[in-house]
């Protein structure tokens, strides 16, 4: 049997994609238990069968309550969500694009300068796309397609 050698870098790697599904699996939970509110189940039966508080319960309703749905029709609730998502597997290549290239982004102030002095452009602007792009949830290839379907002239 051969020991295998500790590689920091695919440490690195494993945080990483560790962290990206922390984050969409709290999004998941959270708006699980938003629904759960709504459809008004006892808050005694949800923590039980989650095996929690009922003031830990309340406390994660508090946190749920913020967190926005997802848009219909897409995969997330803005296009850094979407990212993720495709990031970790839970989408299709061609669906990432067919939903980055349909998604009618937020402006960003003109110019750029005005952003420190003008309302920030908020969730579901290009930036996020750019945001994902810089962290490595989609590739050189794949930003680009988005672009140019995100800039071709509508039909």
């Amino acid at each position: 049997m051969t020991a295998q050698l500790h590689r920091p870098a695919d440490d690195l790697v494993v945080a990483a994609v560790s962290r990206r599904q922390v984050e969409v699996a709290t999004l998941d939970y959270r708006r699980a238990l938003k629904h759960l509110d709504r459809e008004g189940r006892p808050q005694a039966e949800v923590a039980r069968v989650l095996g929690v508080s009922q003031s830990a319960l309340s406390q994660s309703l508090k946190a749920a309550r913020k967190v926005p749905e997802a848009v219909p029709g897409f995969s997330g609730a803005g296009p850094y969500e979407i990212c993720q998502r495709y990031s970790l597997g839970q989408l299709t290549r061609e669906r990432l694009i067919e939903e980055l290239g349909r998604w009618e982004y937020t402006p960003i102030p003109e110019p750029e300068w005005l952003e420190g002095i003008v309302a920030s452009p908020g969730p579901g602007s290009w930036r996020e796309v750019q945001k994902a792009h810089r962290e490595g949830l989609i590739d050189d290839a794949t930003y680009d397609e988005v672009a140019e379907r995100k800039n071709a002239p509508a039909s």
